[in-house]
């Protein structure tokens, strides 16, 4: 078995977070100790893209083996290990069933570090079984995803009490033509949003909060 020592990991059951979107709030960890598994790419991709299972076997062998230093002392987590494929490397949090809970990328140096060592390991034969998807976030950085939860927020709020002036003053900033009716107009802002979030999208998402600054002075 091979252990790695001395890394750090952001969880996060919401999304799979780059290490260059972790900031001062998360709850990053810092593992002494955790287990080692070479998978394949295809058993990596399902890891990362799905919610997934591992078998009671699975649970025993790398139960307790994660250490994690605390402020006073060091715990272990009863089921985290890490995974690689020789070109990614993700550590899971697995619950007393075997149901993956939270992930984690780790930063660039360690990965290259555990990518060096998994070069000489032999492939895992990890049982598993897929559950359901993760959530997507359409290749969206994470500042990307608080924008765009909080342009829809606005949007919504705008149609649903009736500050049609403020929906159609956002609908003409975005498309440049003057909108049709306010209902088409709030569900078109929508599905602009559904798969990209462009320049203008941050536009409107920086005059509105502009505008609130101002109505707080």
């Amino acid at each position: 078995m091979v252990y790695i020592y001395d890394i750090l990991v952001n969880f996060n059951d919401s999304y799979l977070l780059d290490f260059f979107e972790w900031n001062m709030n998360d709850s990053i960890e810092n593992l002494k100790k955790v287990r080692l598994y070479h998978i394949s790419t295809n058993c990596m991709d399902e890891l990362i893209e799905n919610k997934v299972c591992v078998s009671n076997y699975f649970l025993e062998e790398i139960f307790k083996t994660c250490e994690v230093y605390t402020k006073n002392s060091i715990k272990t987590f009863p089921y985290v290990c890490l995974f690689s494929d020789g070109i990614r490397v993700l550590a899971i949090e697995f619950d007393s069933t075997g149901l993956s809970q939270e992930k984690s990328k780790l930063i660039l140096e360690e990965e290259e570090d555990v990518l060096e060592i998994v070069e000489d390991m032999e492939v895992y034969d990890l049982s598993y079984n897929v559950v359901g998807r993760e959530k997507t976030r359409f290749f969206l950085t994470r500042k990307e995803v608080k924008m765009r939860k909080y342009l829809m927020t606005e949007i919504e709020s705008a149609y649903h009490e009736k500050s049609y002036e403020k929906l159609k003053f956002l609908y003409e900033e975005y498309f440049e033509t003057e909108g049709v009716n306010y209902q088409r107009m709030k569900d078109e802002l929508i599905s602009s949003m559904a798969v990209f979030f462009d320049s203008k999208h941050v536009s409107l998402y920086e005059m509105l909060k502009l505008s609130h600054k101002r109505k707080q002075i």
